[in-house]
């Protein structure tokens, strides 16, 4: 009994080393394209963005990720711009690339890379009040937004491994 047991174990443990090795693992660069203005003027936390991929991943000679996938953002955190020259800000993250229908996390390459704010109006509103005009405590500040055609440097989040052979 134990002559059978011993060389099933040894052939199970040799299936489990023969893992597949990966396409393109974490840490791989990736340079995206925001397809849609993103603003404080209409977003809203949960919000999805579209960015493409503007370069295609190659390992090797193959082409592992083409150029165009698709990848996904999402809004955190939006406020708008506010009276006295308050500034809009612009929170958002990164969630995902698509490859062969598969989501494969992303993350941005430098911490605040997705982050924004718009230009503070403070010296539009202490101008306003210099010149004694009653407009001064209304003007507004301008909104943040990621605009459409931005890079965003990135990075895969997980290692990208071949897709599951179907019978």
């Amino acid at each position: 009994m134990r002559f059978f047991i011993v060389p099933g174990l040894a052939l199970m443990a040799g299936m489990a080393s023969a893992q597949p090795a990966p396409l393109a693992t974490t840490g791989t660069p990736l340079k995206l394209m925001v397809w849609n203005e993103v603003s404080t003027r209409t977003a809203k936390p949960g919000d999805r963005f579209l960015l493409r991929l503007e370069t295609a991943v190659v390992a090797g000679e193959a082409v592992v990720i083409p150029r165009g996938a698709q990848a996904w953002g999402e809004v955190v955190s939006a406020s708008g711009s506010g009276m006295g020259g308050k500034a809009g800000k612009l929170e958002t993250r990164l969630l995902h690339i698509e490859v062969d229908g598969r989501p494969i996390r992303i993350a941005p390459a430098k911490p605040d890379a997705l982050a924004d704010k718009g230009r503070d109006g403070s010296l539009q509103i202490v101008l306003a009040t210099a010149a004694l005009t009653p407009w001064g405590p209304f003007a507004r500040g301008n909104n943040a937004r990621l605009k459409a055609g931005a890079l965003v440097d990135a990075v895969l989040a997980e290692d990208l491994m071949p897709a599951a052979a179907t019978p």
